[in-house]
């Protein structure tokens, strides 16, 4: 990683020689400022050769001259900084840039914008938001940046509505209007306070919280299953049995996570006849050991062990699934010998500990694994990437 940073460095240092150069021909300067700016330059150099990039880096900080034609330079250099983790000299080359006269108001927006997410990368969310409350204020043509920075930092810090504000404030720009990224995360962060008053049993609004976050995000999975449970609180059976139903057609991946409240909505209905024809229908539609174990289960308690495990092995020979054996050895086990019941035991404990140590869900963004859901990913903080892995997430139910 070290020796990639020197690298960089070492072809901003060539940028920073061509622009010295390419400066001392179009501008006359001083004998002594020009020797001064080349000897930084060569100082620079000779603390890449040695391998001691922080040294390097101050040198050519001194050694950039501000002017029209570095700009640009120093900016890239900041970002590279922050980006290496050298925030503490990222933010000293912005604020550096700021401090010059005479500066076009785009160069100072840009260089605020460069500073705040400096700010934020150190974890000064305070000074950044001050920051970018200062460019809001001036109706700059760099307002929707700013509101995206916002939005970063209020997420950051659970503030909800302050985040949802934001997310409202630049949806209506043209360029964002649309953005299934703004709008998803606008619905969870209308989800997050939903939860807030569910937790404080203000069912009603919570179902309020919901509404808005429809109304950014109609597909939003997350906030019909929140809109499910508020339902199910309220006794309202039927309405949970469609929003839980509506997120098993639109995204079967999520189907073992809503079985179980599903079971319990049909339960309370004294309608498990219903509920078998659904998973039947789930189960035509595609092949999930989920619905087949809760099939499996429905079947045992209806007809007995040997029913149910005649309907495993069935789908055993279809879609072989370590969740499934676990239960046919389950089953089988009352069914078998001392000896025999002793070596299945010992297989089904081994196969659980495999279950065990696999994860139930996986970030389709940067590959995270977790056992349980987060709908925001802890590794890359991106909304609604990960997903559940269909094996663990079967033996997991």
């Amino acid at each position: 990683m070290e020796s990639f940073a020197i690298y960089i460095l070492l072809i901003v240092a060539v940028g920073v020689g061509w622009t010295i150069g390419r400066s001392s021909k179009a501008v006359k300067k001083s004998t002594i400022n020009r020797g001064s700016i080349y000897q930084d330059y060569f100082v620079g150099l000779n603390f890449l050769l040695n391998e001691e990039p922080d040294e390097a880096i101050d040198t050519f900080i001194k050694a950039l001259e501000i002017n029209s034609e570095t700009i640009d330079t120093h900016l890239a250099l900041g970002a590279l900084l922050r980006r290496r983790g050298k925030v503490d000299k990222a933010i000293q080359v912005h604020q550096a840039l700021l401090a010059r006269p005479s500066l076009s108001q785009s160069i100072i927006d840009a260089t605020r914008i460069q500073l705040a997410r400096d700010y934020i990368t150190s974890g000064l969310l305070d000074r950044a938001e001050r920051l970018l409350h200062e460019i809001l204020s001036e109706d700059s043509p760099a307002q929707w940046e700013v509101l995206s920075l916002l939005i970063t930092i209020y997420q950051t810090e659970k503030e909800w509505e302050k985040a949802i504000d934001c997310s409202r404030r630049l949806l209506k720009n043209v360029g964002y209007k649309r953005n299934s990224e703004t709008r998803g995360a606008a619905a969870h962060y209308c989800c997050e306070l939903a939860e807030n008053m569910i937790k404080q049993e203000q069912f009603r609004t919570a179902r309020e919280h919901i509404r808005r976050a429809f109304s950014f995000d109609r597909k939003s999975i997350r906030a019909s299953f929140t809109l499910a449970s508020i339902e199910q609180e309220l006794g309202n059976y039927k309405a949970a049995i469609k929003e839980l139903d509506r997120i098993r057609v639109s995204t079967p991946e999520f189907v073992s996570q809503v079985l179980g409240p599903l079971a319990q909505c049909y339960r309370e209905l004294s309608n498990l006849s219903e509920y078998e024809k659904l998973l039947t229908t789930s189960l035509n539609e595609e092949l999930d050991i989920s619905v087949v174990l809760s099939l499996s289960d429905l079947l045992r308690q209806r007809e007995g062990n040997e029913s149910a495990i005649n309907f495993l092995n069935g789908y055993m020979n279809k879609k072989p699934a370590l969740a499934g054996l676990i239960e046919l050895l389950r089953l089988q086990i009352p069914n078998t010998d001392e000896k025999v019941s002793a070596n299945l035991k010992l297989l089904e404990q081994i196969v659980n500990r495999l279950l065990i140590k696999s994860s139930a869900y996986q970030c389709n963004h940067c590959g995270y694994e977790s056992k349980k859901l987060y709908w925001l990913c802890p590794s890359c903080k991106k909304w609604d990437c990960i997903k559940p892995i269909v094996e663990a997430e079967s033996a997991a139910n």
